[in-house]
This record gives C-alpha cells, structure tokens and sequence, in this order.
C-alpha cells in the first residue's frame, strides 16, 4: 500500500468549508483501504484526532513529508506556495474538482479592471503550473472534463505520448467529484434550528441554504420571493445556515451583506428569513438539515454554474431533501431527470416563489421528491466518488510525457515562489504594494480595519 500525502489549502477545524471537508474525506477513505495517510492542514487548522497523521504544513515540514510519500495530492494554491512539491520525484495528483479561476473571476468581476487583473494573474499562473506537472488530474463531473482536457491540451498535455498511455485519457484526469457518508444522518437530538433560532419553531415550512452565499449565487432573487412564499405558506421560513467563511483568509462577499439588507428591507429578517452569522461544525449541521423541509440555491447564468458542482446539494441528497434550484448546473440537470424537487429560471422571483410554494405547501408531492432523493443515495457516497483516487493510489503511474522532467525543473518562469502573499504584515504590505499600487492597497487596509472593529462588536 501507499504513503500518501495529501496537502490541504483550507482551513481545517470543527468548521469547515468544501475544499477542507473533501481532504479530511479523502484521508478517513484511503486510511480505510490501508494506506498510510498523512494530512497536511494550514497552520490556523485546528484538527480534530484523527484516524490518519495530521500536521501544520510549514515549508521544513513539507519538504520532509515529500521525501517520505509516494502519492501526493494536492488542489488549489498548494503548489504556487510550495514551489518543493511541484518538482516532486513522487506521483502527483491534482485535485481540479473546484474550477478556482472561474471563481476568482466571478468573485472580483465588480471590481476595476487593473485590480481584476492583478488578482487572477496568480491564479492562472497557479493552474498552469498544475497542468503542467500533475501526473494524474481528478475533476467532478463530465462537464468539468471536457473543460480541463481543453486546458491541458493548451498546456501540451494532451499528446501523442499520454494518448498512448490511455486512449480516453481517463489515466490523464477522471472524474472524482465530492461525496457524501454511506451512514445516513443522524439528529444528536440537540435542537439546532427549531425552537433555537429566532422564528423557527416545530410548525414552521423550512427551507434552508446550506452553504456559503458568495458573489457568484443569486440569493437575492430568493430573498425578493419570500414575500410570496410567505403569503401562500405563513409558516414558511428560510434560513441561510453560514453567512461567515470558516476560513479567515476568504474575504467577505458582497452579496452576503447585500442580503442580510434587502431582508431587513422586507422586514423579514429573524421573521421569515433567518440567517446563522456562524459556520455551523462539519459534525452538527445534519442536524439543521434534518429539521428542514427543502434545500434550495440560486445562482447567475455565467461560465461559474456551467462549471460548478455545488457542495451543498451532496448535504441535501445525504439528508434526502428534495431541492428548489436554478436551471443551468449539472444538478439542476440531475433534479430535473430524476424528479427530486423542481429547476427555475435565472432570476425569475416568480418561479422560484411558485417552486417554493409547491413544495413546502403540498407535502405529497414533497414526500415523493423525498423518496427519489433517496433513492438515489448510494450514487453519490464518498467510497463511489473517489473510486478513481482509490485506484491510482493502490497502483500509482507517472505522466507518459513527463516522468522523470519535474526534479529537473530548478525553477520556471511560473514557478517563482512569489504567486501568493507571503505570512506577515510587512511581507504581505510589499507584495499587494507591488502589484495593485497604492490606493488599492490603502482600500485594503480600511476594509481589514472595519471587519476586525466589527468582529469586536459582534
């Protein structure tokens, strides 16, 4: 078997968010199988104890770790900070079930045109290094893979020699997308949202968001048909479960604020919209998604949802909850084949109040979404997800076109060490100073200023 290193970006903790949830999976899996799995956590994780080693990824710390693996993984920002890795002499594995370049365009698209543009030269650089040393590319959906064959083809890894290797490139990248526990939920029989936050008692219709309201999600067109829910279904209620990123270093999104406004606009914050300002801990939210009714997400028709895959549907279908969505993702697709709740149109405030309204307001029909949810449970479990993971790591191959080339590579133009801020104040000063000028810089110095003297209000 394998000793198997996989490198996490995200902060890992009793909270947690996507990137972090999907590593801490991947560990508790290929430790089940045998392996020896080690987990590398940012240094502001607070791990929980583990079946698998865990430690703070420091740069000594990873240059030991990368002498001893035989696998690596890897996703996100992890070789742009540790350059080390990416001239490994190990297999490498790169995690691209989350397509962090479109994200970084969505995030900032608001922004001006200079700042867009300093903020994602990183991030492709980033990627471009991944394309260019992974031996083996994990992604979430067929979807996502015609998109990144497109990417290592322009990155030369799509060639004569990997096309040999496998003619359907499936040892290039397979598809690996997130997953949910074999073990149904179970409610600790704490309450968590019923008769603990404010306007939610045991007679209410809930509907809850299970996830992170980030730019590139639409929760104001939900938000704007509440009104209408409410007048069809006087107990409805909508809760949005984590409006605060577990993660400090994620900064907040515009849209989230812009939210908690329009509903306290409406008069219906704490009334029939309720928003949970914490992340709730991985190990405590199927409570809050046992005690609701539906699960629902909007988002924009853009290159983000063509590309997503969103976390929080796994928790809906893992709590067999059925979904009010907006057309144009991959799961919508999936509701709409498989009757488990009902797809609307972009920004259409009518049809998501209808949708809403047809299934908290008519429990037969809610009922038989339930029992299609189910149903389809065993698709989407973590063993089934990873099975291509499991399968590399039980016997590993290098990239035809480049085994041996990545210890060769002293350095790139790409690899510099200098794509991402460095830790400390002064450090992090000179780099934004550099690259985004000194009224940018000054702008991010206010808006640090005003979230810390909020978070001592709060």
């Amino acid at each position: 078997m394998a000793r198997v290193l996989i490198v996490c970006n995200d902060r890992v903790a009793r909270t947690m968010a996507g990137p972090a949830i999907r590593c801490w999976e991947m560990a508790k899996l290929l430790t089940a199988k045998g392996h020896d799995v080690h987990l590398s956590v940012p240094r502001h994780s607070e791990p929980e104890p583990a079946a698998f080693h865990v430690l703070i990824g420091t740069e000594k710390a990873l240059a030991e770790e990368e002498r001893w693996a035989d696998v690596l993984i890897v996703q996100g920002f992890v070789l742009a900070k540790n350059p080390v890795l990416a001239r490994t002499r190990k297999h490498l594995v790169v995690d691209l079930y989350d397509p962090f370049p479109i994200e970084t365009l969505e995030t900032h698209v608001n922004r001006s045109m200079v700042f867009q543009i300093s903020n994602y030269w990183p991030t492709l650089a980033t990627l471009m290094v991944q394309l260019q040393v992974g031996d083996f590319f994990l992604c979430a959906s067929e979807r996502q893979r015609d998109f990144w064959m497109g990417s290592l083809l322009a990155a030369n890894r799509l060639n004569p020699k990997t096309l040999a290797q496998d003619r359907l490139m499936r040892k290039l990248i397979d598809i690996a997308p997130f997953g949910i526990l074999s073990e149904p939920p179970r409610h600790s029989a704490e309450p968590a949202a019923r008769g603990v936050l404010e306007g939610i008692d045991a007679d209410s219709k809930l509907a809850i968001w299970a996830g992170g309201v980030y730019n590139w999600f639409d929760p104001l067109s939900l938000v704007a048909a509440w009104p209408a829910v409410m007048r069809e279904v006087p107990t409805a209620r909508l809760l949005f479960l984590g409006m605060r990123h577990p993660n400090p270093a994620v900064p907040e999104m515009e849209v989230a604020a812009k939210t908690v406004q329009l509903a306290e606009e409406l008069g219906l914050r704490d009334k029939g919209i309720v928003f949970n300002t914490e992340w709730v801990p991985y190990d405590r939210r199927q409570d809050f998604l046992l005690e609701a009714d539906l699960g629902v997400s909007m988002h924009f028709q853009n290159l983000e949802t063509r590309l997503s895959f969103r976390t929080r549907f796994l928790d809906y279908i893992w709590a067999g909850l059925p979904s009010v969505a907006t057309e144009g993702d991959v799961f919508a697709e999936w509701i709409a084949a498989n009757g488990t709740g009902l797809v609307v149109p972009y920004r259409d405030e009518q049809a998501i109040a209808g949708a809403v309204i047809e299934l908290l307001g008519d429990e037969c029909k809610r009922q038989a979404c339930v029992e299609r949810v189910r149903a389809c449970q065993p698709l989407f479990t973590w063993e089934r997800a990873l099975e291509p993971l499991v399968r590399y790591c039980e016997d590993p191959w290098s990239g035809a076109d480049i085994e041996g080339q990545r210890a060769a590579r002293k350095k790139t133009p790409l690899l510099g060490g200098d794509l991402q801020p460095p830790d400390g104040l002064l450090g992090r000063t000179v780099w934004f100073l550099r690259r985004e000028g000194p009224l940018a810089l000054l702008r991010r110095t206010v808006r640090k200023v005003r979230r810390e003297l909020a978070a001592l209000k709060r």
